[in-house]
């Protein structure tokens, strides 16, 4: 067997999940022979654009999937990159992270970890938004948020039928405590602030990698993971309350019976009426005190751990991605609550009688 070309990186870029990873891995899929040309492979044998598959592998324990696929780029002369957030869990947990290092250095190559870091809000808005817009249930924000502080799963009558809304991992000192105690692992904490600078310019600078004289070509717009705006958020919540009298779980809904192209006619009059222009931010009252007194310090302690500066020079103040909209929660008129109406009967008409 040729021996391994030496000097070689292998880029785990872990996500985590609401930071621009889907958006990232379309654009390092469609210029991937570009990127080759630099001397990084973006190599994805699943027909996917992430390594998702290789990380569930991995979780499960089967870490000769890993090894297997650094064997078949053995007369590769450069670096590697691995995207999918699925392999956050692997990074977080040291005896998993012990072993992509040994499987790294068995192949000759050098592990490096990418993550992004997206303040608590942001993240917390995204996520509540995201489960909301695909129709997962309705909790308010506020039963969401304060759930997720507690690290506790949410509750009530018809809480059974949701989608699981697992508690988060929110501070980033324990969420990250493995790898900043891994003794010679190479890792990036790249600050998530679309609104200042592209995520997939950033990924590129801490790759070192120089734009091609043609420039890259941009992800594909199918790939958008817009948010439904206040009015769009809104006729999802009153939907998710119309579902909650079915008797039967989302989950079932999804698989078997067309919840999915319903979730698609909201996203579709999301875009038809401009809703997606008026962002929805769910901080309201006590909440953002709520926060600071739960976060404040450690995440200024993580951030001078991992950029040598105060949390709020990182994320200054006003300039997030919930910047200018405060306050700005679901719009529940009795137009939007008429049209909810209207699209769950026609749901509903469609489900066998059993399930109505």
């Amino acid at each position: 067997m040729a021996p391994a070309p030496p000097g070689r990186t292998l880029h785990l870029h872990a996500g985590p999940h609401k930071t621009a990873s889907t958006y990232l891995q379309a654009r390092l899929q469609v210029n991937r022979r570009r990127l080759e040309t630099l001397g990084l492979r973006y190599h994805t044998p699943w027909g996917e654009h992430s390594h998702r598959h290789l990380a569930r592998q991995l979780q499960a324990g089967r870490f000769e999937a890993l090894e297997r696929l650094l064997g078949q780029q053995r007369r590769w002369s450069g670096d590697l990159l691995l995207s999918a957030e699925h392999f956050a869990p692997l990074i977080a947990d040291p005896q998993a992270l012990a072993r992509l290092l040994r499987c790294a250095a068995a192949d000759g190559f050098e592990l490096h970890v990418i993550n992004f870091v997206r303040p608590q809000d942001e993240l917390l808005n995204s996520l509540y938004a995201h489960g909301l817009g695909r129709l997962y249930g309705a909790p308010s924000f506020r039963v969401y948020v304060r759930a997720q502080l507690d690290g506790r799963r949410l509750s009530g009558p018809s809480r059974r039928r949701w989608i699981r809304h697992a508690p988060q991992l929110l501070d980033f000192e324990r969420r990250f405590a493995a790898p900043l105690a891994a003794e010679g692992l190479r890792q990036s904490y790249l600050p998530f602030r679309p609104r200042r600078q592209d995520p997939f310019a950033q990924l590129l600078d801490v790759l070192e990698l120089q734009p091609p004289p043609a420039g890259w070509r941009a992800a594909p717009a199918a790939q958008a993971n817009e948010q439904l705006g206040r009015r769009g958020l809104g006729l999802a919540y009153l939907l998710n309350r119309e579902l909650d009298a079915l008797p039967v779980r989302r989950n079932q809904l999804i698989a078997g019976h067309g919840l999915n192209r319903l979730v698609e006619q909201l996203r579709q009059l999301a875009r038809q009426r401009g809703w997606v222009a008026e962002r929805f931010d769910g901080w309201q009252g006590r909440l953002p005190a709520l926060l600071q007194q739960r976060f404040g310090a450690s995440n200024n302690r993580f951030a001078q751990r991992v950029w040598g500066e105060n949390w709020g020079e990182v994320f200054p103040s006003g300039q997030s991605g919930l910047a200018g909209i405060a306050g700005q929660g679901l719009v529940l008129d009795q137009p939007l609550r008429d049209e909810a109406r209207e699209l769950f009967l026609a749901y509903r008409r469609r489900l066998p009688r059993q399930l109505r």
